[in-house]
């Protein structure tokens, strides 16, 4: 069973993120379809039609996204017709789904929103709850193979929604086999140390040859991911693999793993302060308002969250948090002691049981010799804590930013599960 994905609109060929391909791709994978090629395609009828037919001769299922919408560069609909030979015909149920949407936003719907109408002859339509453009799905039988093209829009918050209540639902159908993966966050380790503690498991796995057990590790901003997939023909024996490989990669990597599959730092840190009823605020330099942002972005965070401060200068640093002249003079706001002096103060301020500050040279300039870029510190106070951690991170100036966040949102993680075994004694 082939299955072929074409992703169209411009913007994917100038600069655009797709997550369509690989959130699909991740989906069908569950059920044993794989994706055997993934097209982009600009918004040219011609270009468009002509990737139908290709995909046409060589694939079972067809899944598009993009070119649905009213304006004139969406050309899917059009362009599919013309290749199936199917009229366009004006359903008046999508159409009233259309104005409804306009109607609720108390908005007066534009005339061109009526294209979004119109549905390929004897297809199904999908309708949008998060857009105006509606999906369809086209069964048809060429050459005795059996077809489908399902019509997707592009944005990938109307694409899900979409996919898990209908399409998937509608593709299980074809179901080969079934795949079950997850995948495991650490942060503190290094990646070849993370590799080496898991090669034993990884080497098992090989010795038993197993050909539906596969290992990824990949590391991104001081966290690293561990992908685990098993597949196969009977689901309780899939979902018993698993279950036991992670159950062995928890054994050997520990409380270095903070969550699993969609779980962020910030959002572990989240439930950890929930849990143990703690607040937390923040004092932020190089990372200008990093930290505070991921955390702010969880909903309920007003729960645990409760100040954030950006003191980029020298002067705001002793303005606004107090740190003493003299520490700034005799160690330099890049210190130990100013991250400390930061985090206590802040933690004073805003009252709450924990506070982490972060100070640090980001770059690509205002390095030096005994304070190179890259150079941060992280100060974390709380109940049963009052350190200075020094780092050295590598990369470009985001780059050290967003590493710079993930330590101090680790940093936090470990205190809090220290202190909540504290107070289980």
């Amino acid at each position: 069973m082939k299955v072929e994905l074409i992703c169209i609109g411009t913007e994917l060929l100038t600069g655009k993120t797709n997550a369509n391909i690989s959130y699909i791709g991740d989906k069908l994978s569950t059920i044993g379809l794989d994706l055997c090629l993934a097209a982009t395609v600009g918004d040219k009828t011609e270009n468009i039609k002509k990737a139908f037919q290709q995909a046409i001769e060589r694939s079972n299922i067809i899944i598009s996204t993009g070119g649905l919408g009213p304006t004139f560069d969406d050309l899917t609909r059009e362009a599919v017709s013309k290749v199936l030979n199917k009229p366009l015909v004006l359903n008046r149920e999508v159409l009233s789904t259309i104005a409804q949407h306009f109607v609720k936003r108390n908005i007066e719907m534009p005339k061109n929103n009526e294209r979004q109408a119109y549905i390929i002859e004897g297809a199904r339509f999908i309708l949008n709850e998060a857009g105006t453009a509606p999906g369809q799905i086209i069964e048809f039988t060429k050459n005795k193979k059996k077809t489908v093209i399902i019509l997707l829009p592009g944005p990938p918050r109307e694409v899900q929604p979409m996919f898990e209540k209908i399409v998937f639902p509608y593709l299980k159908k074809y179901e080969t086999g079934f795949k079950r993966s997850v995948v495991l966050h650490i942060c503190g380790l290094p990646e070849s140390k993370v590799d080496e503690k898991i090669l034993p498991i990884v080497e098992a796995e090989r010795k038993l040859e197993a050909e539906n057990v596969t290992f990824s590790i990949l590391a991104h901003q001081m966290i690293i991911d561990i992908k685990v997939d098993v597949s196969g023909k009977d689901e309780m024996l899939v979902d018993e693999i698993l279950g036991n490989i992670k159950h062995e990669l928890y054994d050997v990597l520990k409380e270095n793993i903070y969550g699993e599959d969609r779980k962020t730092l910030e959002i572990v840190v989240g439930e950890l302060l929930t849990k143990n009823r703690k607040t937390f605020s923040v004092a932020e330099s190089c990372t200008g308002g990093i930290i505070a942002h991921r955390l702010t972005n969880i909903p309920g965070s007003s729960l645990y969250f409760k100040q954030g401060l950006v003191v980029y200068s020298n002067e705001s640093k002793v303005k606004v948090l107090g740190i003493n002249e003299e520490t700034l003079q005799q160690y330099g706001a890049v210190s130990a002691q100013t991250a400390l002096e930061m985090a206590e103060s802040m933690r004073n301020i805003a009252n709450t049981d924990y506070a982490i500050s972060v100070t640090g040279i980001a770059g690509p300039s205002g390095g030096t010799q005994d304070k190179p870029v890259g150079l941060v510190y992280i100060g974390l106070c709380g109940p049963n804590i009052k350190e200075a951690y020094k780092f050295h991170l590598y990369g470009a100036r985001v780059e050290v930013r967003q590493r710079a966040a993930n330590q101090a949102l680790d940093l936090l993680r470990r205190q809090l599960l220290r202190d909540a075994r504290i107070v289980k004694k």
